[in-house]
């Protein structure tokens, strides 16, 4: 027998459970979501089909509302692309896109976890002030109503930038593109990917680093929990907070002592 002493080998690293579905399937989705909304903007540009001309007209007074029913039609396209080519083509299911349940200690921590976020964003809006001056999100102008404060205005703003909006994008960035990029490269590298083209796909240059800021917070959450329902209310609380406040200050302007 041999005098060496058994030694147990250490235990392997977890490995990351690879994903069903490739980069071909992510741009076939993409593809697929652009090509329905085309669709959807050609039927609403043709006159009198489906009625659609009347309920056009009723809006043209409301084009901020329009705009949300437009805007919130493409993202619920988008889930549309995802079932079509990952759930049905891939043959996956929305738990292994993200649907699944959180860990207790995350639930607990949800709170925290914002007021953390809340944090992260304020010290970037900070540096960014300190290097390019005062700033106007282009975000919020984009929801700016030249008549003032509208109670319809605000419902489908909210239905869209806070429900729809945190849904659609934590499916595509964090379900997808995140787990995606994970099964292919370290978690490091994942989250700075995937808050990288979260923030550039938002167009708007000067909020870049903000959404940057949020995109890495969202994937380092997604990451630890391997649940999309807390970056979900992350993402809600956000962007609930901010429509509720900018509205508020819109119905009630002096709120905010004028200099």
């Amino acid at each position: 027998m041999s005098s060496q002493p058994f030694v147990s080998a250490p235990p392997a690293p977890p490995v990351q459970p690879r994903v069903r579905w490739t980069l071909a399937d992510l741009v076939l989705t993409g593809l697929l979501t652009i090509g329905l909304s085309a669709a959807l903007l050609l039927v609403l540009a043709l006159p009198g089909l489906f009625g659609l001309t009347l309920v056009r007209d009723l809006l043209n007074d409301r084009p901020l509302v329009l705009s949300m029913i437009i805007g919130g039609t493409i993202y619920l396209l988008a889930v549309v692309a995802t079932y079509i080519v990952i759930v049905r083509r891939r043959r996956s299911s929305w738990r292994e896109i993200g649907f699944r349940m959180p860990p207790l200690l995350a639930l607990l921590l949800t709170p925290l976890l914002f007021f953390g976020q809340l944090l992260v964003l304020m010290v970037v809006n900070v540096i960014l002030m300190t290097l390019i001056g005062e700033f106007e999100n282009p975000q919020i102008a984009a929801l700016t109503d030249p008549r003032g404060f509208s109670w319809l205005n605000f419902a489908f703003v909210f239905i869209v930038g806070a429900i729809i909006a945190p849904i659609v994008e934590e499916i595509v960035f964090r379900g997808l593109l995140y787990q995606w990029l994970r099964t292919h490269t370290s978690a490091v590298a994942a989250i700075v990917v995937s808050g990288m083209i979260f923030s550039l796909v938002h167009i708007y240059p000067v909020v870049l680093l903000p959404l940057f800021a949020v995109g890495v917070i969202l994937a380092a959450v997604f990451e630890w929990t391997k649940s999309l329902w807390i970056t979900i209310v992350l993402h809600f609380f956000q962007n609930a907070m901010a429509i509720s406040v900018f509205f508020l200050l819109q119905a009630y302007p002096n709120l905010v002592p004028q200099t």
